[in-house]
């Protein structure tokens, strides 16, 4: 991937440097990434002194990544918890059992503690 940095900010890329580029001499080789890979991971890279730099093996960055990856696994298990939620609701409601003959509000309640401790423990 080529780019063109101006007042450190990134001013334009492309895969290619050509006439489509408004400043093809200032362009700069980021070898090994494509512009398609650029774009999806944008927060990977970083300005560094007017150069693009991949800062995607830095303790800052990992740590980010982490964090957000944590972030989202608490809201995937919190989803998770509101629809036992509901669940529990109805069963409190109209009672009944499964097929082994277990209480179905006994059944999402072991389920909602199993998802509980999932999510403590991150």
């Amino acid at each position: 991937m080529f780019y063109v940095i101006k007042s450190n900010q990134m001013y334009e890329y492309a895969d290619k440097i050509s006439r489509a580029m408004n400043y093809p001499e200032e362009a700069k080789e980021l070898p090994g990434v494509t512009m398609s890979e650029y774009q999806m991971n944008q927060d990977k890279y970083k300005i560094e002194n007017g150069v693009l730099v991949d800062i995607s093996q830095t303790e800052e960055y990992i740590a980010k990544a982490a964090a957000e990856e944590k972030a989202a696994e608490q809201q995937r298990l919190q989803a998770k918890l509101d629809a036992l939620d509901i669940k529990c609701i109805r069963a409190m409601r109209e009672g009944g059992t499964d097929t082994d003959g277990v209480p179905f509000l006994d059944k999402y309640q072991a389920q909602i503690n199993e998802l509980r401790a999932q999510y403590n423990s991150l």
